[in-house]
Order: structure tokens, then sequence, then C-alpha cells
């Protein structure tokens, strides 16, 4: 989609506006209540979290010196803390006009007072979405002949969300989670197949990047893109990966690798090198592989892990934030083109986090991307 298309959708960006709601009831048109500032911060490594500010939530009964005033806060205080507790459902909407899209759904787990020295006293409401009450406790669960996906459906439907989960094909002999809570277990699992793991909304997403898929938008830097800061480092590269395993039932090592030249950049500019292939040139005279010793229990396992944790490596080379005017299509785990730099970064990139942010300065969309590889 164009950015002109974009503009016709919303409207040409005029009029910003959100909707919040709380267990199902809109503060704004319900409740009368003054919103100062709303943020949903979308992302693929933590837990996606929502914030928004509450002005001048408490009636005023005197004036702001009198007792009589300062005595009425702790009452209202109360009311404002049953209105928004804890464990409540909230949902916001970000758009223009009477165009918006559902960004977040998610629990209140966290309310911030703020009574100044000079004006009116404020509240300020955050939580994170659906995927908290995974966060908490820890178990044990010596899990056998099964699929990570099949298991990872199982934990979705448990916490009430839909399983989008896409097959992991590989049955293991034993998954086990010992002594960590539901949703560093998936992450585990999830990372062990090259899978991204996040829930958007109710949906539980379980499957690979989607990194292949076509461009979301385009955005011209001076144009609709505001700013972009791009990096290339070397730091995290390594020229090759070799995943070492057991074969309990033959007795003899299983040894996958992925190397240099393996990975296929999803940007435009296919000439350029890898990280792998740079850190190759850089370090001449010395071989850094690296070398992991992992639970795998066969030959293709063995390779899939070692191409994984190599693409992942040579994804951190390029990496950037930037931002541009509100725009709620920017999402985590789709691909946007960035044009308007130069041949270095005019390309497809993979957005791992958008925040979306709507104050007195209007509808502001921040982000972070990497160069995406296959």
């Amino acid at each position: 989609m164009t950015f002109v298309e974009l503009e016709k959708q919303y409207g040409n960006f005029y009029a910003p506006t959100y909707t919040i709601e709380v267990d199902g009831t809109n503060v704004q048109s319900k409740l009368y209540l003054e919103i100062t500032s709303v943020e949903v911060d979308l992302s693929l490594k933590e837990m996606s979290r929502f914030s928004f500010t509450v002005n001048s939530p408490f009636q005023i009964t005197g004036s702001p010196t009198s007792s009589r005033a300062y005595k009425s806060y702790p009452l209202e205080t109360d009311k404002m803390k049953d209105l928004f507790a804890f464990g409540k459902s909230v949902k916001i909407s970000m758009g223009y006009a009477d165009k918006q899209n559902v960004l977040h759904q998610g629990v209140i787990t966290a309310l911030q007072f703020n009574f100044p020295a000079s004006g009116l006293p404020q509240i300020n409401v955050s939580g994170y979405d659906l995927s908290y009450c995974m966060s908490k406790g820890r178990r044990s669960d010596p899990g056998k002949n099964k699929k990570d996906s099949e298991i990872v459906a199982q934990i979705a439907r448990k916490y009430g969300l839909t399983p989008i989960v896409e097959d992991s094909r590989v049955e293991h002999p034993q998954i086990e989670q010992s002594q960590e809570s539901d949703l560093n277990f998936v992450r585990r699992l999830a990372e062990r197949n090259g899978y991204e793991f996040y829930v958007f909304n109710k949906n539980f997403y379980f499957r690979p990047p989607s990194d292949k898929k076509d461009d979301l938008l385009t955005l011209t830097w001076g144009e609709s893109l505001i700013s972009f800061n791009p990096e290339i480092n070397l730091a995290e590269q390594v020229s090759s990966v070799e995943v070492r395993g057991w074969n309990v039932a033959t007795k003899q090592a299983i040894v996958g690798t992925a190397k240099a030249g393996d990975e296929e950049r999803r940007g435009q500019d296919n000439s350029r090198r890898s990280g792998a292939e740079d850190i190759k040139k850089v370090c001449k005279d010395q071989d850094n592989p690296l070398r992991l010793r992992l639970p795998v229990y066969s030959q293709q396992e063995a390779d899939r892990r070692a191409r994984s944790i190599l693409k992942r490596r040579s994804e951190m080379y390029v990496q950037g934030s930037g931002n541009s005017i509100g725009l709620p299509d920017i999402l985590p785990d789709t691909n946007i083109k960035l044009s308007g730099m130069g041949t270095i970064f005019d390309k497809r990139y993979y957005v791992e986090q958008s925040t979306h942010t709507i104050n007195s300065s209007g509808y502001m969309t921040t982000f972070k991307v990497k160069e995406p590889i296959i």
C-alpha cells in the first residue's frame, strides 16, 4: 500500500482519535473522563503494554488550598481505584476521525497517582497484553512425544487465547518445562524453532516470522518518514554456527552447521555481504564459529537449530529505529520499505516493535526494525 492510499484511507490524517474501553465501557463518552495522552507499545521481544493518563479525575469541592478540597481527595481516590481495578480488561483503538484500528487488548496492572505542588491531580493507568498471567509462577512438566506446536496450542487455550500456531514438524521424545513460567517456556520453544511468539489482542501467535510477505507500505525520508537511525554493527556476528547434540539410540554425536552464505537477504540490495561474510573478511586469519551444545535428537533438528541461530544473529547486523506520522497499520511482524536514504538503506525492513502515541502534539508512531534474513 502506498502512503497516498493510506492518506485517503485515514482522511488525510486529520483529527487523530482513539477509544479506550475499560471492561467494555468507553471512558470518554460514558464516563466523561479527560484523557491527556495514550500510548500502546507493541513488541515481539517483550509483552506489549499500554498506558493512558487521566487528567483531573477528582471532584474538587472547594478551592485547591482549602482543607475541604484536600479532604475530598481520599474518597475520590478510592472511586478511581475501583474504576481502574487491577485485572480489568482494557481495549484501545487508534486512528483518525471515524477510522480506527484495535491496537491492544490487555489488563490493568498498575496505577500511578500524581498530586503536584501546583495544578490538578492525574492518574496514569497502565498494563500488559493478555499474556500477562502467563508470566506468573514457575512450573515443571516433563512432556513427552509431542511437537512444540502441540504443547504451545494447549497453553494458549489454557489462558483463553485463540492459538494461531504453525506446525513445528519435529516430534520430540522429551520436552521439559523445568521451573519456568509458561511465558518463558513458550519463548524458549519459539527460539529453537526460529519462530515468533506474541499475543495480539486475543490471538496467540506461534509461527515463522512474516518476513517473506509483501511490504505493508513504503515510507520516504523527508516525506512520510520523519526520521530514521540505522546501525550496521559486527558485534553479534559469527562466521558460522555449530550445534552439537547426542543420539542416545546410536550413541553418536549429532552436529548441525550453518555457515556464511547460507543466508538470503530480503532487502533490496542482495549483493551486499552479510554480517557473517563481513566478520570473515575482518578476521582473516581466525575462524570464529559459535559452537553450542543443545538437546537435539536428529540431524534435521540440529541443522534447523543452527540455521535459526545464524539467521537471528545475521538479522542483528543492520538494525534501526524511526518515526513517522501516526500509522496504526505499522505493527510488529510486518514488513515496511524505507526509501530516500541511498542504496545502502533503501530496502525492506522487518518491524520488531512499534509504539503508538497520541497526546497534545498529535499522533506519532515510532518503530524498531531489522533487515530480514530468510
